[in-house]
């Protein structure tokens, strides 16, 4: 956003720019002129009269806002009987276009919202369609982004509802009190329009239009819980409240608690139901986090809040249950079959799955970890260990904090500095610290930090106001002086102006432990909404899990969980921050981006499944068979699968998969006898009469027989924690394998920028430079660190002629939504017609290509990786069995967080 557009409006200004935004609700990007021509229009009216200074910035703003897209999403469904559209006519759109003109009036882009509306359209299509008696139950899985907006998707969708005739929608939050809080407090402004306080906790029901009903309170919709308390049967009885009282929706914001969920069934069957037990009116469960908690993990007896889920579906006939998710591997690891008598279905989403598309402002995890990232935020973490050593338990005590934490904190104050001076910036500012699950251990890094943040705000009040070289000498002012030359001195601000704001910008900041224990009350933005709420929140899984810090800013991560849905749901960071993407920082190992990174890559290739799903018109069966067989899966799920047993049998899929082993065994032994063997089988290939050499940049074997690449595989000792590459087992599969497609082989050594070695006989190859780490807790060398990758996209064209390549090319871009530069290796095996075995040859470096990090054995001139592309195979031949030890899996895979399911040290309360 440009400098002239963070110019602070004025009210006439604001005014125009929502007048414009409102009126130009199209499909298509607008065009400058036809901007131009609104805004002078509207000019002319004394409401939005502005200067001529005010109006060039509007204009800016506008070409700004209105060219922000979201496309539409992708969905496999199994059975579907469209209604929606036969029924348009006779619905009334109150609850949606009363939200909808808030969300305008928030400044969200015409298309956009334009977008939200087909999207929501689509999801309640594939729901029950309340004015009917047949197709029910339904169970849906809607999916998003971390902090993408799924709670603006499913607020529009509530409204749309209610709208149709849904008289009923419980909303199901996390475990944690402070998200349904948070969540009640959207709902209010979205789709009740009230103050839920002031409805269920008064009992004179004072009532206090908010969000949408300050736009129209004709009518507004029941809330039997509120802002300051969850579910209680008490209240609601001492308040009169029943179902069949309401013409309008009621609404229930709830949290997954087992007692909670267990009574508002009971008030439910007891004050609400017929003589046989059952409600008959349309509900709308809408399940937010619906990975977290609602997943049945015991095959033997269903897990408290899954089968209170259940018992409350069952209550109602006519129920359409909707899980929104950024992270749905588990939901579709349910046990679609699982049904009994007292529960009723479990939740799996058999009739169907939706991908949600971010809009295109959205800030994600492949943004910000990419290596063509635009963004210039991460900061390195190389202190933590001594502070936050691996072990830690729920009484350790906490001596001190990183230097690279103050660092952190220091970097608030600038960018709380640096939004004032740029100011039409969010009102709140957050910086997350995220260092242990324990509740003890963050409250000991919130005291050490508050008396840090009083210790430099005395000083700011104390020197700031000084002239500079007076300033300089205090040692606070001088930390941030340089801390500014090295973060932000690429911007269009002096020192000088930073200096004279800081007293006004850092001395509101606070310092809060966000957890079970501090309550909910402890991140209350609400309570600042005036002036804004500056605060540095320390938790741990209390900000992992659906939580938004609002105008976050500053994030401090350490933490050595390595499952996939932990991960991501641990990035808080992921969003939206218009207007200052180029002040945000965070703070992580070297080791956490690299994961992030692969995490990036691999959610993405499985959510482009749906995409191509719905292409193929498949089933969400066929989605949950897919991903639950993908190599990648044990991660993704890990926690999942880890139950009593040691050993688990893991199926995956190998049809069009790319597989690679860059975790390797580090016994010098094991690293010379691999070597050994790569070249014996090269030796193999060479005298094979029916191998065909290839004249290229490195050397190329094609029909390379079955039986040799078995052999090889057979031999080659790979780490037996490697995931997605075991070989013995794919030997094993290979060799039995009736598929002809797997009876030659391409074999390729890629060149790289290294040392030339003399490999076998003639040959001569350049070894490829890669980063070796050493993992001693697994006895591991890690290939390019924790990135885990071994070959680069290029490898896997070997084989292909151009004509494949460009076909291969073109179809990847055409089934991927978003703009891509890079083409990813695992394209190209859609176009394969034989598999392909490479044999990387790695000339060990460390990163900073300085000092080498791991020394090879003697008679040993290169660390052998490999890596295998498969073609698309006969559906029956394709599925491996690997056998995992889970007890090994686990040590390597929990690190200091098993579950994100975990809660903090304390229990979250019982209410009633």
């Amino acid at each position: 956003m440009s400098e002239a557009s963070r110019k602070v409006l004025s009210a006439n200004a604001r005014r125009l720019e929502l007048g414009v935004i409102t009126a130009l609700t199209v499909d298509g990007i607008p065009t400058e002129g036809g901007i131009l021509d609104l805004a002078s229009t509207l000019r002319s009216i004394p409401p939005y009269t502005v200067t001529d200074e005010e109006f060039e910035t509007v204009i800016k703003r506008l070409h700004e806002a209105l060219t922000v897209d979201m496309g539409l999403g992708d969905c496999v469904y199994d059975e579907q009987n469209p209604w929606l559209r036969a029924r348009k006519a006779e619905i009334d759109p109150f609850y949606w276009n009363r939200y909808k003109t808030d969300l305008l009036k928030q400044g969200w882009g015409p298309k956009v919202v334009n977008s939200l509306d087909k999207v929501t359209d689509e999801i309640l299509d594939l729901m029950g369609d309340p004015s009917g008696r047949t197709g029910w139950p339904r169970r849906g899985l809607v999916m998003g982004d971390v902090q993408s907006g799924k709670t603006s998707n499913y607020t529009g969708l509530i409204c749309k509802a209610a709208d149709a005739g849904y008289k009923l929608v419980i909303l199901l939050t996390g475990t944690l009190e402070s998200l349904r809080r948070q969540t009640q407090e959207r709902l209010d402004a979205g789709f009740v329009g009230l103050d839920s306080s002031g409805v269920v906790n008064n009992r004179k029901r004072h009532r206090k239009e908010i969000g949408v009903g300050l736009i129209d309170a004709a009518r507004s919709a029941g809330v039997f819980t509120s802002t300051v308390g969850d579910f209680k049967a008490t209240t609601v009885n001492q308040l009169g409240f029943r179902l069949r009282d309401y013409r309008e929706p009621v609404l229930l914001v709830v949290k997954k608690n087992k007692r909670i969920l267990e009574n508002l069934a009971d008030w439910l069957v007891n004050y609400n139901a017929s003589a046989g037990g059952n409600i008959d009116i349309p509900l709308l469960l809408i399940d937010d986090e619906a990975d977290n908690a609602s997943i049945n993990t015991n095959p033997k007896k269903a897990t408290a809040i899954n089968s209170a889920i259940r018992g409350l579906l069952k209550v109602f006939p006519r129920s359409s249950y909707v899980g929104f998710t950024a992270t749905p591997f588990a939901n579709v690891f349910i046990n679609p079959d699982t049904t009994n008598n007292v529960e009723g279905d479990d939740l799996f989403p058999r009739d169907f799955i939706y991908t949600l598309e971010a809009p295109t402002n959205y800030v994600g995890a492949s943004r910000i970890f990419s290596e063509t990232s635009d963004l210039k935020c991460l900061e390195v973490i190389h202190d933590a260990e001594e502070y936050f050593p691996r072990g830690q338990t729920s009484d350790s005590n906490i001596e001190g904090v990183p230097p690279s934490l103050i660092d952190a904190v220091v970097c608030f104050f600038l960018v709380n500095t640096l939004m004032d001076i740029r100011a039409s910036m969010p009102k709140h500012r957050s910086m997350l610290v995220n260092v242990s699950h324990f509740t003890l251990i963050q409250d000991q890094v919130r005291d050490i930090l508050d008396h840090e943040v009083r210790l430099m705000q005395g000083d700011i009040q104390n020197y700031a106001s000084l002239s500079f070289d007076e300033a300089i000498q205090n040692q606070t002012i001088s930390t941030l002086f340089n801390k500014f030359q090295r973060h932000f001195s690429n911007l269009e601000v002096s020192w000088g102006q930073v200096q004279a704001q800081l007293v006004a910008s850092t001395l509101p900041i606070q310092t809060t432990a966000v957890n079970q224990k501090s309550g909910p009350a402890s991140l209350d933005y609400t309570a600042y909404k005036e002036h804004g709420l500056r605060v540095i929140a320390v938790g741990g899984n209390s900000l992992a899990r659906g939580l938004t810090l609002e105008g976050l800013c500053v994030s401090y991560f350490y933490r050595s969980t390595q499952m996939y849905d932990a991960l991501l749901q641990m990035g808080r960071w992921f969003g939206y921050r218009v207007g200052y993407e180029d002040l945000c920082k965070i703070w992580m190992t070297e080791e956490t981006a690299d994961w992030y990174a692969h995490i990036s890559e691999a959610t993405d290739e499985l959510r482009n499944e749906v995409r191509r799903m719905q292409n193929s018109r498949l089933k969400p069966i066929d989605f949950g068979l897919r991903v639950r067989s993908h190599p990648e899966s044990l991660l993704i799920t890990a926690r999942n699968k880890m139950r009593d047993s040691d050993e688990i049998i893991q199926i995956i899929s190998i049809t069009e998969e790319s597989l690679e082993s860059p975790r390797l065994l580090k016994d010098p032994s094991i690293v010379t006898a691999n070597y050994k063997e790569a070249q014996s089988f090269v030796r193999s290939v060479i005298s094979c009469p029916t191998a065909k050499p290839e004249n290229g940049s490195f050397p190329v074997w094609r029909s390379v027989p079955k039986q040799l690449v078995v052999k090889f595989l057979k031999a080659f000792v790979n780490h037996p924690l490697s995931i997605k590459l075991q070989t013995s087992s794919l030997a094993e599969f290979i060799e039995k394998s009736n598929d002809d497609k797997l009876d030659h082989w391409d074999v390729a050594l890629p060149t790289g920028s290294g040392d030339s070695i003399r490999f076998v006989g003639d040959i001569e190859v350049k070894r490829r430079i890669r980063k070796i780490s050493i993992d001693e807790s697994i006895k591991a060398l890690l290939v390019n660190g924790n990135k885990l990758r071994v070959g680069s996209a290029g490898d896997e064209k070997v084989g292909l002629s151009e004509t494949e390549v460009q076909a291969a090319d073109l179809r990847f871009r055409s089934e991927s939504k978003k703009s891509v530069q890079t083409i990813p290796g695992k394209a190209y095996a859609a176009v394969r017609q034989a598999p392909l075995l490479l044999i990387h040859l790695i000339q060990p470096r460390d990163e900073s290509n300085e000092e080498i990090a791991y020394t090879l054995p003697p008679d040993c001139d290169a660390l052998v990786a490999i890596g295998l592309s498969f073609p698309s195979l006969n559906v029956s031949s394709h599925r491996v069995a690997y056998r995992i030890n889970l007890v090994e899996l686990r040590n390597i895979l929990s690190g200091d967080n098993p579950s994100i399911d975990d809660n903090d040290d304390e229990d979250d309360e019982d209410d009633e």
